[in-house]
């Protein structure tokens, strides 16, 4: 009688994972013929990939360094293209710790909002990215191009480590060819990673170098260990000081450590060495952290500290499927600090008996598809484009559902690959390239479990693991099948039919979507919820910013402050022409037609008091392209809060 084979249980586990986020994805396609593009161009591209690997797995050594070269030099030309001409406007908690590290680099260690008070988590990252921006200073360098610069050092380098770890973990060059395609051919190198410096690529640097020191712990040196000991060590402090929930590592570690010795396979895997620093580096991070707060001046308020329970709290909110929650964190912050967790208890007990068996499961595929939603990568942590070039506006509700179907499907293709290699795979623990790949396996569940039955969950979150299923994609052994089935031929026509199709319905589903298109925005700033100060303005100063509408809008608005009473105007350049915005809330809005053309912002405290206006200030940051104006006198880093809108 045959044995069956059966697949391995966390292997198996990651693969059912990976395969219902993408199902799951595919169905909540909300235009007509969104989840049938991403399905069939999907497809497409798995069956080119399955037809080209044998002839690219034939390429020569120097085929394949010319075609990287060619691949990444026409990525760092883009990447320098985006950043000079589409420079977007960064808000939330991204421009909050560069706001914080732009001040304390210009020697101002002082923390006036009650955001790090409330969120100490991202204190370490404001306290290193100073550091760099002292550093960067020295030689006169601005915010904006020592920021850029940082984000281009940071993801090429990711990208050029993690296509050396692909070449030096597998012969095959149809799998490093592909991850070439994904990064140059998709919106990963050109969206977010690009232009918001945040922990989510810190985050993915880190895990690489890890299972890079863990992969080629055995073939070092004795000298070459002990440096490398030392990175490691030093990596997983930072890694765990940036983004906390590295922390999921050390049960991946303690499940790979049993299941090592059930197999006895001590002796052979030898890996007993780096993961031990590895925890070293988790514990170093807690008198490491103390450290940062006291060398920045950081002390903690318990007033508006939220427990960790918010976050778990905001993970069983049906309303916001377990993403971040406006209204759980508003009530909270209105009880006493004692009272918070109380509360939340409470509440995600009351939650979690109403949700029921069924309810909690279907909260969990909601967050888990969250998860590996790749779609909105272009708005992860950006307002929209400070004011883009007319020729984009024209044709940027394409360009934008373009970005969001290329790299969903991009994502989809590497889940389904990887899906498909999981659960053909049959591990030996015993052996260390397999103790270290299922390491990979366990971190990654670690990482979809921690969001999807405990915590907060974001669309971005899910990114993390992308170091990881590259690495899998590589060291998972290539499931047999016949040669002969494999052509070159339909390889070509399956990438042109994915290409037409994709270019063909991508202006459809435009179409039928309806798009608020960003005309012009500068929407940094830290925040009335978080106790930012505005100016003070006196009777009869008028300011005035200077903005380029690229494409006529249908809505402006401009951020004053609640309950102040100023006369805010637009005056078209070209005629003069003036627009008297209306008090709603704390804006003032035109909900009208706006022609393209140049206009002043003016804001004029008319009253016979002083009157309160939002005016954002930062060291050495230009946040827009022109600067505010004070009575006359300019500030080149000042800037107003304005938003001008245009719908599709």
């Amino acid at each position: 009688m045959v044995k069956k084979l059966r697949p391995a249980f966390f292997p198996a586990l990651l693969a059912i994972c990976l395969l219902i986020g993408t199902v799951v994805n595919l169905l909540k396609g909300k235009a007509p013929f969104t989840s049938i593009t991403v399905l069939i161009v999907s497809g497409l591209v798995l069956l080119a990939s399955y037809w080209l690997a044998p002839m690219l797995n034939r390429l020569s050594t120097t085929q394949v360094r010319w075609l990287i070269g060619i691949g990444l030099v026409v990525m760092v030309t883009g990447q320098i293209l985006i950043v000079t001409f589409l420079p977007v406007t960064v808000y939330h908690d991204a421009y909050r710790v560069l706001s914080q590290a732009d001040k304390m680099a210009a020697g101002k260690d002082t923390w006036n909002i009650t955001y790090f008070w409330r969120y100490p988590n991202n204190v370490p990252l404001a306290y290193f990215l100073s550091l760099w921006f002292r550093l960067t200073n020295l030689v006169h360098l601005s915010t904006n191009v020592a920021v850029h610069i940082l984000s281009l050092l940071a993801l090429d380098g990711f990208i050029g480590l993690l296509l050396n770890t692909i070449h030096r973990i597998t012969p095959r060059r149809s799998v490093l060819l592909g991850a070439l395609a994904f990064i140059v051919l998709t919106p990963f190198a050109y969206t977010y990673f690009l232009q918001v410096f945040y922990s989510d690529l810190p985050a993915m640097i880190v895990l690489l170098v890890i299972f890079r020191a863990l992969t080629f712990w055995s073939s070092k040196t004795r000298r070459q260990r002990i440096l490398a000991g030392i990175g490691l060590c030093l990596t997983v402090l930072i890694g765990q000081l940036l983004r906390p929930n590295l922390i999921v590592l050390i049960p991946a570690i303690i499940v790979i450590d049993v299941l090592v010795m059930l197999k006895k396979g001590w002796r052979t895997v030898r890996l007993s060495v780096p993961m031990l620093l590895i925890l070293l580096g988790f514990a170093l991070s807690v008198p490491a952290n103390q450290g940062i707060r006291k060398v920045s001046n950081f002390e903690p308020h318990a007033a508006f500290a939220l427990p960790v329970t918010s976050w778990i709290l905001m993970g069983t909110n049906t309303q916001s499927q377990g993403m971040y929650s406006g209204s759980d964190i508003g009530h909270e912050i209105k009880l006493s600090s004692t009272a918070r967790q109380t509360y939340d208890m409470d509440t995600i007990v009351t939650r979690i008996k109403k949700l029921g068996p069924v309810g909690i499961v279907k909260l969990w595929l909601d967050k888990l598809s969250i998860l590996l939603d790749a779609r909105s990568i272009q708005t992860w942590g950006d307002g929209g484009y400070r004011a883009a070039p007319s020729w984009y506006q024209q044709h940027a509700a394409f360009f934008e559902t373009l970005v969001a179907l290329s790299y969903q499907i991009a994502t989809d293709v590497l889940l389904l690959l990887v899906a498909w290699r999981l659960l053909a795979w049959r591990p030996r623990i015993d052996r260390p390239a397999d103790a270290v790949l299922m390491l990979t396996i366990v971190t990654a569940l670690g990482y979809l479990a921690f969001h999807t039955l405990l915590w907060e969950v974001e669309e971005r979150y899910g990114q993390v693991i992308l170091p990881l299923l590259f690495y899998q994609l590589a060291a998972l052994p290539v499931v047999t099948v016949p040669e002969r089935k494999r052509r070159p031929r339909p390889a070509v026509l399956s990438v042109m039919a994915a290409g037409c199709i994709l270019l063909g319905l991508t202006p459809v589903i435009a179409s039928y979507s309806t798009q608020t298109i960003v005309v012009a925005a500068q929407r940094s700033q830290l925040s009335a919820q978080y106790h930012a100060k505005p100016a003070k303005v006196n009777p009869g100063t008028v300011l005035t910013e200077r903005v380029d509408l690229n494409h006529t809008a249908s809505y402006f608005s401009m951020q004053i402050h609640l309950k102040s009473q100023v006369q805010v105007t637009l005056e078209n350049l070209s005629d003069h022409r003036i627009y008297l915005l209306q008090y709603h809330g704390d804006v003032y809005r035109w909900i009208h037609s706006l022609p393209q053309g140049q206009y002043d912002i003016v804001v004029k405290n008319t009253s016979s008091i002083p009157q309160r206006v939002d005016v954002v200030r930062t060291q050495h940051y230009q946040l827009a392209y022109y600067p505010l104006i004070i009575n006359g006198h300019v500030y080149t880093d000042d800037s107003f809060v304005y938003t001008a809108l245009a719908t599709k």
